[in-house]
């Protein structure tokens, strides 16, 4: 699925700290390997609703999409949504203990992302102030709350193929 929007292309998101920090994610999220962009909801909604769009998998808190899923953890293509967004890493966040929603990100081979503008925090410590927990990374540029640690003898990198990872401004 591919969205492109007017103000994508304008760079007229926003304006000062907040689309410093966005720009920052943006960056710094694409450098990990991840296809990164702002969207308008109302343009995400219209492209992920057509038809030709599908996702085995669908975990979104902040609005419903008139999509039915199997809801299935190895799904193909999952949509779920990230708490938060870390802009001087680029990591999203993961604030959930949902088994399903830690397993699709290993499984899926294209994870959709999506992120409130307003959950990009600056850094880490941020996140840290925020929640009162330090966030481990899973790989992949996804970190989880929840997850004590990881093991450095497994391997997370899975069989995803490409994570699109969507900031969505109207949230």
């Amino acid at each position: 699925m591919e969205v492109k929007t007017y103000t994508q292309d304008r760079k007229l998101f926003s304006i000062g700290k907040m689309s410093g920090l966005l720009d920052s994610f943006l960056k710094n999220s694409n450098s990990l390997g991840n296809d990164s962009l702002k969207v308008d909801l109302n343009l995400f909604l219209e492209a992920a609703s057509k038809q030709n769009v599908q996702f085995e998998f669908i975990r979104l808190n902040s609005f419903e999409l008139d999509k039915k899923s199997h809801d299935i953890s190895n799904a193909q293509n999952a949509l779920i949504e990230a708490e938060y967004a870390i802009a001087n890493s680029g990591l999203v966040v993961l604030d959930t203990s949902d088994a399903d929603i830690l397993l699709s990100v290993f499984l899926a081979e294209t994870l959709h992302i999506i992120v409130p503008a307003s959950k990009v925090l600056p850094s880490n410590e941020d996140l840290e102030l925020v929640k009162g927990k330090v966030a481990v990374e899973l790989g992949r540029g996804i970190a989880s709350i929840h997850v004590r640690e990881t093991n450095s003898q497994m391997d997370f990198s899975s069989k995803i193929l490409r994570t699109m990872i969507y900031v969505i401004e109207d949230l």
